[in-house]
């Protein structure tokens, strides 16, 4: 059994910056307090490394920052573009069939590291892109075309190109790059590349060390938190009329407040308020947690008084209104360590039992590694999941594995879903080929000190995850929480005496 703890990691905690001795590398190594070199020290025995460039060792066996096979996928264009349009991000060869309309407007440079926008440089410009020779001269006069947007300059087309630009360097399993992006005159935004190793100018590269420190003590900090993350969530649900018409929720419920509505935004722009959202108080305790979301729903049986409508969660229970179950994290570090692990422990896993419809969410909602830091708590929204309210037992276990991945990720290394195929797998919904490797994840999970905090409700959940049996994305939740109009003497079973 993996009797380590955090602590225990952090007494061999270092990291190492390992490079092939490209230019820019040692720019790179001068200017950040990392040690650094072409092969780690035969001594050296410690956590992280940091990877610039293919020209070294890959370290399999070491967590990382850049892994080397992500370089190389990224670095290869068949791979990448497949990824891309894997993971629902717009790149040239998912728009190639309409070349003949592939005029920019604008066009970003947009520098990523670990998870943060470093630097952006924006090109105003016209440009034909079926013109091949145009493009190709473009690509190799980009530097001093480009000027750099100031912080307090970003608007609409810059906040697109960085989110994704975000969302491309994640979904090719890197952890920084420099990323081009197009916005067509259509308004429709593509990656037009991504760039693993690139050159650094001397700003960029003072921006790339400062973030490569920043990183070291973040990681530091993060390794010596002793206290429980907080949770916190805000599931979503969908009000149907017996008649199987989607009743809007702003017909009863407010904007904010405990439980309120939430938009959907349709084309042209146009925003709607058909989804009812519960929002708990946090909770470092997943039990609690899962009270505090029954209370909510109490409430909003209260402010919703017409007890035919039926209250639909899942992914998408009807066409057109997907629907999520957004997990909030404080009190620990947004990192990438901590994504990719809530990514394969939880994600993953919720595969296997979620309805036939839920699949119909993804790549655009849904997608791996989907977060939103939040300022009101300075911890982040992990809005992957779909909406996992079906059951108490589903949702105790979805909080308390939450839980536990947030307080133990370090020890949890493996990464499925860097595969191709465990990714085509999780976007296209098919068990069957997870389930062997969720198997092997819950072993790991089996292992940590922590599960034994929450062994009794995760068991359970296990048990229906190896079950396979989906949920019922068309079944009313309100039966299965005793909610009105079935709080009858039923109200008092176990399974609500939370």
């Amino acid at each position: 059994m993996n009797s380590l703890s955090n602590a225990e990691v952090l007494r061999g905690w270092k990291l190492f910056f390992l490079h092939g001795e490209e230019k820019e590398a040692l720019t790179l190594a001068g200017l950040t307090r990392i040690p650094s070199g072409s092969k780690l020290p035969d001594d050296w025995q410690g956590h992280i490394i940091l990877h610039w460039g293919t020209a070294h060792d890959a370290c399999v066996h070491k967590p990382a920052i850049q892994p080397l096979l992500a370089i190389r996928r990224a670095q290869d264009r068949l791979q990448r573009e497949e990824l891309l349009h894997l993971h629902g991000v717009k790149s040239a060869a998912s728009h190639a069939a309409h070349k003949d309309q592939w005029i920019f407007t604008h066009t970003y440079k947009v520098a990523i590291f670990h998870l943060q926008t470093l630097l952006v440089f924006e090109k105003k410009e016209t440009l034909l892109l079926a013109d091949k020779a145009m493009y190709n001269q473009r690509k190799r006069n980009t530097t001093s075309a480009y000027t750099e947007v100031e912080p307090d300059r970003t608007g609409f087309h810059v906040r697109r190109a960085t989110r994704e630009a975000l969302k491309a360097v994640y979904a090719l399993g890197l952890d920084y790059g420099l990323v081009t992006i197009g916005i067509l005159r259509s308004g429709h935004t593509l990656v037009l590349d991504v760039d693993p190793v690139p050159q650094l100018s001397g700003k960029l590269a003072a921006a790339f060390a400062q973030a490569m420190d920043r990183y070291e003590l973040g990681i530091a900090k993060e390794l010596r938190r002793k206290e429980r993350a907080m949770l916190g969530s805000d599931p979503e649900f969908l009000l149907l009329s017996a008649q199987g018409k989607v009743v809007s929720a702003d017909r009863f419920l407010q904007r904010e407040g405990t439980v309120g509505c939430d938009a959907i935004v349709l084309s042209g722009q146009r925003l709607i308020l058909p989804l009812a959202e519960l929002r708990p108080q946090p909770s470092t305790d997943p039990q609690e947690l899962t009270r505090n979301l029954y209370s909510t729903m109490k409430l909003a049986a209260r402010a919703i008084p017409d007890e035919s409508l039926a209250w639909l969660s899942g992914g998408m229970p009807v066409g057109g209104f997907p629907l999520g179950g957004h997990i909030h994290f404080s009190r620990c570090w947004p990192n990438v360590h901590l994504l990719r692990a809530l990514d394969n422990y939880l994600a993953l896993p919720l595969i296997l039992i979620e309805g036939v419809t839920t699949r119909e969410r993804r790549p655009r909602y849904g997608f791996l590694g989907d977060f939103r830091r939040q300022k009101l708590h300075g911890g982040f929204e992990y809005r992957t999941l779909p909406s996992w309210m079906h059951s108490p037992d589903i949702t105790h276990g979805v909080f308390a594995l939450a839980s536990l991945i947030a307080d133990n990720y370090w020890l949890l290394p493996e990464q499925p879903l860097q595969k191709l195929d465990i990714q085509a797998a999780y976007y296209h919904g098919d068990k069957f080929y997870l389930q062997g490797t969720v198997a092997k994840l819950w072993n790991n999970l089996e292992k940590l000190k922590g599960y034994a905090l929450f062994a009794k409700v995760l068991n359970r959940f296990r048990t229906r995850i190896e079950s396979m049996e989906p949920w019922n994305e068309r079944a009313d939740i309100r039966k299965a929480w005793k909610i009105a109009p079935y709080h009858r003497k039923e109200a008092i079973e176990e399974q609500i005496m939370l």
